[in-house]
């Protein structure tokens, strides 16, 4: 354990007296000679000391949902090849100027000067710039280890294993329309419409070191290395290491001391291209959580990745936040959303095993899919029922008569003289007499049984939400009635406190999406599948001699005018940036739309917009030649028979009428005869 007030020398000391720091050395920084190492990581890479024996290896075929049911996530998991996990990759030549073309070159990216391991902020085009110079020429360090790319063009490049995807609780405890809303590409917490941690893109250059830490919130992490090479050392969640390492936080000289030489559990693995690695928030063997590991990179490496939290490790990623907690971690670099996550964890249960709703009827119309709800299972009914009589005598007994507003789809009361005989009766009978009609023809859903792991997970969900001050609660906009919910979710918990594990282990998840069945009920951001293509159209017949067609004329709006036009980018529609909200934008796909209408902002359309480069006068076939500064030779568009011509060819007499709000647009002399 480190202790700071030891009357033996420190292990860093000791290292102190044989590397003497030279604090007047030129242009180096504070942070920098502060942020200096005092061990050899080189030595670190090549010591036989980090043997253990943790990690476990498999086959992408075994790692199944049944997998997690029955074990959660114990250790580190290695595939050393990607067939069976269902993952999708670009390409291995795939180069840091492509991720710069796919999400941006003007995207501000947070980047991790290695040296203080301090944050910085670099554009992509100036992060490329740096990651293409010569190792011999880069004068500091950096790493990148948090572009979040969801939502923009490279997103659909990468796909989870399909058993993070079934497990995670943004894909399937946080309202789904919320997150089909998300419209901004970056990790701005305004903008973030849902927990936007799901794919990362991490590129390191040579020498890059990122200390020992635990994931943020107790999330579990996959990683697949693309190119290059990683090492990791892995310490196990034990409660003396986890003591160890919230005393080495906070020491603030995490540069004296590795961590990996103060544990006698350590293990160090080197991960190659190809290769998939799952490191979980936590041990189910253990009272603890957050495997604590440090990543080294040996050459240039780019590694694409995820995090996430799921219903089979709850305790450990709750312990997680109580150390961040201890340890003053900032909040930027925590878990977004978290409690509401938690909150929506409890409702989604509830939902998916009695049918019951707690979301606001916008939620439940679009993320269920359904209107607010009419009809309850007998269960329900009995459990509102009897919460119904009991809140409602504490009402009497106070003096108040007040109906608690229990979940959308429970009916007021009828209130008479006899409301105290008839109260349970009165409740219920709305709701009774809709149920009674289709009793027989629905089947009695089959006993679904909670494993282990979510029944001890919930519980401890609950004790952490009750124990949270009143201002820390947290609880979502999209949850009504948050205390009977968890008065509800602790009865049915009851009611599953002796599940049969065996009947657990089904391989499907209990928690899942409802499909969306009528269109209306879909929010207006949410984009359908496709039409089928029409049928081809019967090919037309050829014109009789005595029946031809007269000509179209061409289109006078002067909106095809303008689209035939270029930008003058000039004008304050042209420099202004998309308001990311009109329909155009929100097609667009670096906003999260399908990108089939092709258009500029509504904002943006240009107020001036000239004839392209390309145009030619259809007379005399030559360009135009305004930079003469004769008028006459400055080509013409006409509003009325679109012909583009330079004045001077024409051989029609008169005068035509110039367009004094579009450049280069007149009405020509034919039109106006």
């Amino acid at each position: 354990q480190l202790n700071m007030d030891d009357s033996k020398p420190r292990f860093s000391k000791r290292l102190r007296a044989g590397t003497r720091r030279r604090y007047h050395d030129d242009g180096i920084s504070d942070e920098e000679i502060d942020g200096r190492r005092m061990f050899d990581l080189e030595e670190k890479v090549r010591s036989e000391k980090f043997s253990s024996d943790r990690i476990v290896r498999m086959e992408g075929k075994d790692f199944t949902y049944e997998f997690v049911q029955k074990g959660g996530l114990r250790d580190p998991i290695l595939f050393e090849k990607p067939e069976g996990l269902g993952i999708k990759m670009p390409e291995p030549d795939f180069s840091v100027n492509d991720v710069k073309t796919f999400v941006g070159s003007r995207r501000m990216i947070d980047v991790m000067d290695v040296s203080t391991q301090k944050g910085t902020e670099m554009s992509m085009a100036q992060w490329t710039r740096y990651y293409e110079t010569l190792a011999s020429q880069r004068e500091k360090l950096y790493n990148v280890i948090s572009l979040e790319f969801s939502h923009t063009k490279l997103e659909n490049l990468v796909k989870r294993p399909t058993t993070v995807e079934l497990i995670d609780w943004v894909d399937n405890m946080w309202p789904r329309h919320l997150k089909e809303r998300q419209r901004d590409s970056t990790n701005s917490i305004n903008d973030m419409q849902y927990p936007k941690v799901q794919k990362y893109c991490l590129m390191s250059v040579q020498g890059c070191y990122t200390d020992f830490h635990i994931d943020f919130g107790g999330t579990s992490v996959w990683y697949h290395i693309l190119k290059g090479r990683k090492v990791f050392w892995l310490i196990p969640p034990t409660d003396p290491n986890l003591e160890l390492y919230e005393n080495w936080v906070l020491s603030g000289k995490q540069g004296d001391v590795f961590l990996g030489d103060r544990v006698s559990d350590c293990q160090r693995i080197e991960l190659k291209p190809g290769c998939t690695f799952i490191i979980p928030s936590g041990t189910f063997r253990l009272e603890s959580s957050g495997w604590i590991h440090a990543v080294y990179t040996p050459v240039d490496s780019m590694v694409f990745g995820g995090n996430f939290l799921h219903s089979f490790n709850i305790p450990m990623q709750l312990n997680i936040c109580n150390i961040e907690d201890r340890t003053r971690v900032p909040v930027k670099f925590r878990c977004p959303f978290f409690y509401e996550m938690c909150w929506y964890v409890l409702e989604r249960y509830v939902f998916s095993l009695t049918k019951t709703s707690y979301f606001t009827a916008e939620f439940q119309k679009y993320s269920l899919g359904t209107e607010t709800q009419k009809k309850t299972t007998g269960s329900s009914r009995r459990f509102f029922g009897q919460c119904a009589v009991s809140q409602h005598h504490h009402a009497l007994h106070n003096g108040r008569l007040q109906f608690p507003q229990n979940a959308a789809h429970v009916a007021k009361p009828k209130y008479n003289g006899l409301l105290r005989q008839r109260l349970n009766k009165n409740l219920l009978s709305d709701s009774e007499e809709d149920s009674d009609k289709n009793e027989e023809s629905e089947k009695p859903p089959s006993k679904v049984h909670l494993t282990p792991l979510e029944l001890e997970g919930l519980w401890s969900l609950i004790s952490k939400l009750e124990a949270l001050p009143s201002s820390k609660k947290s609880v979502p906009a999209g949850i009504q009635n948050a205390s009977t919910l968890m008065t509800h979710i602790k009865a049915l918990l009851k009611e599953h406190a002796n599940d049969n594990p065996k009947l657990s282990y089904t391989g499907k998840p209990i928690v899942k999406w409802p499909p969306r069945k009528h269109l209306r009920l879909k929010p207006s951001w949410y984009q359908p599948p496709p039409p089928p293509p029409p049928p081809p159209a019967p090919r037309p017949k050829p014109p009789s001699a005595t029946s031809m067609q007269r000509p179209q004329k061409p289109s006078s709006s002067m909106s095809s005018l303008r689209r035939r036009r270029v930008r003058c980018k000039r004008c304050e529609a042209c420099i202004r940036a998309e308001c990311g909200d009109c329909n155009f934008c929100r097609d667009m796909k670096k906003f999260g739309g399908p990108g089939k209408l092709k258009q500029t902002c509504v904002l943006r359309q240009c107020l001036s917009p000239g004839l392209p480069l390309s145009a030619v006068c259809e007379i005399c076939k030559e360009p135009n030649q305004e930079e003469t500064g004769d008028a006459s030779l400055t080509l013409m568009e006409c509003s009325s028979c679109a012909q583009i011509v330079h004045p001077a060819c024409l051989t029609v007499q008169g005068d035509g009428v110039v367009n004094k709000d579009l450049p280069s647009c007149w009405e020509c002399p034919k039109c106006v005869q």
